[in-house]
């Protein structure tokens, strides 16, 4: 005859570690995405970097965990002339800047060993093209596989308190079998 069988073993004192787990849970999360968000914030840097002038738009990549959400953000917080989001305009480009001065634009074509006048007269017609580096970051590798190993800390470390929790010291177990397929049963 096959037949399923469940056997279940301290499944009351799970049911209790679990019924408190709105007190605990929050912890596991938030450590788990704040070493998420330093890591991704690393690695933004380093996307970044490649359209280094200052290194001040690199420097400013922060990490921020909302408790509230349980949730981080990652991104840059650098001002270009004080009033303007620098990440942004990495990101989306400008449009034409028709007032646009020669000194920073001839400071940065000097750094990047380019002539100054055409850089300076594309950006006044033209405009500073867009370097999607928050997609490009997002697409790294080592981003998907920071955001997987943190999953999987997160269940792990979940698991774990669960297990220790249990008042008999985690003795009890959970044991699901399914019969033999071959004809044999439990």
């Amino acid at each position: 005859m096959n037949k399923f069988t469940i056997r279940t073993e301290g499944i009351k004192e799970l049911g209790a570690v679990y019924s408190d787990a709105p007190a605990w849970f929050p912890r596991f999360v938030e450590s788990n995405m704040r070493g998420l968000g330093r890591r991704i914030a690393y690695l933004m840097r380093m996307q970044i970097r490649r359209h280094r002038y200052t290194g001040a738009l690199e420097d400013s990549v922060e990490s921020e965990y909302d408790t509230a959400r349980q949730s981080v953000a990652v991104g840059p917080t650098a001002q270009r002339g004080g009033k303007w989001d620098a990440g942004l305009l990495l990101q989306r480009g400008t449009g034409p800047i028709p007032n646009l001065p020669f000194g920073p634009i001839a400071e940065w074509a000097a750094f990047k060993g380019l002539p100054a006048g055409p850089v300076w007269y594309k950006i006044k017609t033209v405009g500073v093209s867009a370097h999607p580096f928050l997609e490009e970051t997002l697409a790294r590798g080592d981003v998907q596989v920071a955001i997987q190993n943190t999953a999987k800390r997160l269940g792990y470390d979940l698991a774990a308190y669960t297990v220790q929790s249990i008042p008999s010291g985690g003795g009890g177990q959970l044991v699901f079998s399914q019969p033999n397929i071959f004809g044999g049963g439990e």
